[in-house]
Order: structure tokens, then C-alpha cells, then sequence
């Protein structure tokens, strides 16, 4: 029998929404919608019930999100 090498490179390979609203902790809703006005990437349909985004694509929306995030612009005193 051979044995099954393990996929090293953690960027290969593809993600469905219920492992990209884990990542996120968002709803399935919100990841939708931020695809429909063009936050999120656009992913790839396999087939009509199965749609699937390239693992580097969400590792890049995520560092994006990160960066935007990390703003350190204090806020205005009340």
C-alpha cells in the first residue's frame, strides 16, 4: 500500500464557507454579503450547490483584514 504524503504548504488547497466563518467567527450571512459588495473575494463554483475559495486568497483577506485593523490612530477625547 503507499503511503500518503502529507500537504506541507498550508496555502494549497481550497476553503468552503463553514472553515472561512470558523476562521473569521462570523455568521455564513455576513461572509455573503461581504462577497456580494466586493469585500471578500469572489470564490470558484465547483458545482451549483458547492462554491470554494483558495486558501491563499483568505489567508490574504485575513492579513488585509489584520492590517486594517491594527489602526493606531488613538480615538478623539470625548
Amino acid at each position: 500500500m503507499a503511503s500518503i504524503t502529507p500537504i506541507k504548504n498550508q496555502e494549497l488547497g481550497f476553503y468552503r464557507v463553514p472553515q472561512i466563518t470558523d476562521l473569521l467567527c462570523i455568521s455564513k450571512s455576513t461572509w455573503w454579503l461581504w462577497v456580494q459588495n466586493g469585500k471578500a473575494p469572489k470564490g470558484r463554483k465547483l458545482s451549483p450547490g458547492v462554491t470554494v475559495w483558495s486558501r491563499s486568497d483568505i489567508h490574504a483577506f485575513i492579513e488585509k483584514l489584520e492590517a486594517e485593523s491594527t489602526d493606531t490612530t488613538p480615538p478623539e477625547a470625548a
